[in-house]
């Protein structure tokens, strides 16, 4: 017995060497996936925000008769905002306050022909850059972005003398997370979103479902913890082939909105939906300011 246990050696010896390099393999890949999680936390900022390369805003089209006017616009912690002021033809008294995705700066992404289609309409606008946008100052997060919404609502309604009563807020993208936010603070006549997210980490997770975004995330725009306390009139707008913020997004946000609201799904994908399908587009917005009263439009 006791030679054939020197001949064989020790019971399970002959499993260590696996069961070593399998435990090494699985340190390799645990370390691989650790990385791979510090990369995903340290690119948030430059994934979420994308304000572009130039800093410059570029001039309207002259043809859309936009009338800008540029205005600084000064946040509470001291960030200066560069803001573009519309007014509607006839000095209408009724304004949009846009909130833009994080794409680009006001001047930009076929923008100003949505503002030209708006203000067919009878609205006057008012359009901001985030801070580490276009030419306003300041580096983007979400805090930042909160403050800065606050400080163009101010302006336009103490600088520029607008009541509440006469103020809707638009938000698209992730700017909708942003006028949500906003309208949970303010008062307003009602709230525009186009292409709205539930949460910035919930779309996270749907595009990097192999990581604990909800550990790592920043940055978060819960919209949907925040839509059903709203009682302000809701118009919910989005594409129904979104490719940046699913179709889904749209309906489980306007599901837990409170009313008054309103869903309205067109054609086209994320950025282009008030052109592909602009009759309905600027048709839903103009009903929705008619019966908030403004009796804008043709």
């Amino acid at each position: 017995a006791r030679a054939r246990a020197g001949r064989d050696g020790p019971p399970g010896r002959s499993l260590l060497p696996g069961v070593t390099g399998f435990l090494r393999l699985l340190a390799v890949a645990a370390l691989c996936y650790l990385i791979i999680l510090v990369v995903l936390r340290l690119s948030e900022t430059r994934m979420l925000y994308v304000p572009g390369a130039s800093r410059i805003l570029l001039d309207p089209p002259r043809e859309l008769g936009l009338g800008v006017r540029k205005v600084t616009v000064t946040a509470a912690d001291g960030v200066r905002l560069v803001s573009w002021v519309m007014p509607a033809d006839g000095g209408a008294g009724y304004w949009l306050l846009i909130c833009h995705g994080n794409a680009g700066n006001i001047s930009e992404a076929g923008r100003p022909y949505h503002y030209a289609g708006l203000r067919a309409l009878g609205l006057s606008l008012f359009a901001f850059d985030y801070r580490g946008y276009g030419e306003s100052g300041g580096a983007p997060s979400e805090p930042g972005l909160y403050l800065d919404a606050e400080a163009a609502y101010r302006y336009l309604r103490d600088t520029l003398g607008v009541p509440p009563e006469r103020i809707v807020l638009f938000g698209h993208s992730l700017g909708s997370a942003v006028a949500v936010e906003l309208a949970s603070r303010v008062p307003a006549a009602g709230l525009v979103l186009d292409g709205a997210l539930t949460s910035v980490v919930e779309r996270a997770q749907e595009l990097f479902p192999y990581a604990p975004v909800r550990w790592l995330a920043a940055n978060r725009y819960p919209s949907i913890e925040r839509v059903g306390s709203l009682t302000l009139p809701k118009l919910f707008l989005h594409a129904r082939d979104d490719e940046v913020i699913p179709l889904r997004h749209g309906r489980r946000l306007f599901q837990a909105a409170a009313p008054p609201k309103r869903f309205v799904e067109l054609r086209g994908t994320h950025g282009d939906a008030f052109e592909a399908d602009s009759a309905a587009y600027y048709g839903a917005i103009g009903r929705f300011l008619a019966e908030l009263g403004m009796g804008v439009g043709p």
